[in-house]
C-alpha cells in the first residue's frame, strides 16, 4: 500500500472483506511490544496489524498514501475507543514530527515502491524518521518463489461473504523482470447467486532481489542484522523462503547482535 500506483481509495470500503491475512501479527506484536519508545507503522492501510499493536500498548504513528484506506483506520479508532497518530503520506517523502525507536514496513508492501530511485527514496526516508540505534524491519516477497505465479492464469483469492451476498476476488499477473502487472477482479452476488456489480484494481509491484536491496539498504546508512525466510524467523534460503524479512539497524550504532558477520550476508 505505498500509494504511488495502486487506487487503493477504490476498494478502502471492500478492503476488509477480502485481506483477513493475520499470519504475520505475532511476529510484529513481539517486534513491538519489546521496544521503549515509539513505533512507526508504514502503509498501514485500514490497520490489518495497527489495532494489534496499539491494542497491545504500542505508542504507534501510522501512515499509508491512500486517503480512503486511513479513513477506515480512523473510524475503527473511534469505534474501538483508541488512539494513534495517522498520516497520510508518500512512503518516500516522510516528515515525522519524531524520531522512532523501530519502524515496521509489514505485509510485502516495499514492493510496491517502483523503480531504484524511489526504492532508495524510501529507504533514506526511514532512516532519517528513526532515533539513533532505532530498527527498520521491512518485509517482501523472495522473487525466486513468487515469480512462479507471474503467468497470465486467472486466480481465485477466495470468495467473501458481504451482509447481502458474496464478494469473489480473482486476478491474474504478468511480467515480474522485474515489473509485475496484476489485474484484480472484484464480482459481487446476491444471495441468490446472481451477479450485481464488478469492479477492476489495476495494480503493480516490482520484485527486488536479495543482493540489490542488500546495497540499497547499505548504502543508505544501514546495518544488516537478520533476514529470515518466514514469519518463523527461519532463517532465509534462497530457493525455497516465501519471504525475505530484513531486520535493519541505524549504521550510527553498533549492530545489537555480535556475530562476525551479519546473518543476512552468509551464504
Amino acid at each position: 500500500m505505498s500509494g504511488t500506483q495502486i487506487d487503493y481509495d477504490s476498494v478502502a470500503e471492500i478492503y476488509d472483506l477480502y485481506v483477513t491475512a493475520d499470519y504475520d501479527i505475532p511476529f510484529f506484536l513481539h517486534e513491538a511490544t519489546n521496544v521503549e519508545g515509539p513505533v512507526l507503522e508504514l502503509t498501514a492501510g485500514t490497520g490489518r496489524l495497527s489495532l494489534a499493536l496499539i491494542q497491545a500498548g504500542v505508542q504507534l504513528t501510522c501512515v499509508d498514501g491512500s486517503r480512503g484506506m486511513l479513513d477506515v483506520l480512523l473510524r475503527k479508532l473511534r469505534d474501538r475507543g483508541l488512539s494513534a497518530e495517522v498520516l497520510c503520506a508518500d512512503v518516500c517523502k516522510l516528515a515525522p514530527r519524531t524520531r522512532f525507536q523501530l519502524a515496521l514496513l509489514p505485509f510485502q508492501s516495499f514492493m510496491e515502491i517502483i523503480g531504484e530511485p524511489r526504492q532508495r527514496q524510501a529507504l533514506s526516508a526511514v532512516f532519517a524518521c528513526l532515533a539513533p540505534g532505532g530498527r527498520f524491519i521491512c518485509t517482501m516477497h523472495n522473487p525466486a518463489v513468487r515469480r512462479a505465479q507471474v503467468d497470465g492464469t486467472l486466480r481465485l483469492v477466495g470468495r467473501f461473504p458481504t451482509r447481502d451476498g458474496t464478494l469473489v476476488v480473482s486476478g491474474f499477473e504478468q511480467g515480474g523482470q522485474p515489473l509485475v502487472k496484476r489485474l484484480q477482479f472484484f464480482e459481487f452476488f446476491d444471495i441468490d447467486g446472481r451477479l450485481r456489480s464488478k469492479q477492476v484494481l489495476q495494480m503493480e509491484f516490482e520484485f527486488v532481489e536479495r543482493d540489490h536491496f542488500e546495497t540499497m539498504a547499505q548504502d543508505a546508512g544501514f546495518h544488516i542484522l537478520d533476514l529470515y525466510g518466514n514469519y518463523d524467523r527461519s532463517l532465509f534460503d534462497a530457493g525455497r523462503s516465501p519471504v525475505m524479512i530484513w531486520m535493519l539497524q541505524r549504521a550510527d550504532a553498533q549492530p545489537s547482535v555480535a556475530t562476525d558477520a551479519p546473518q543476512a550476508a552468509r551464504r
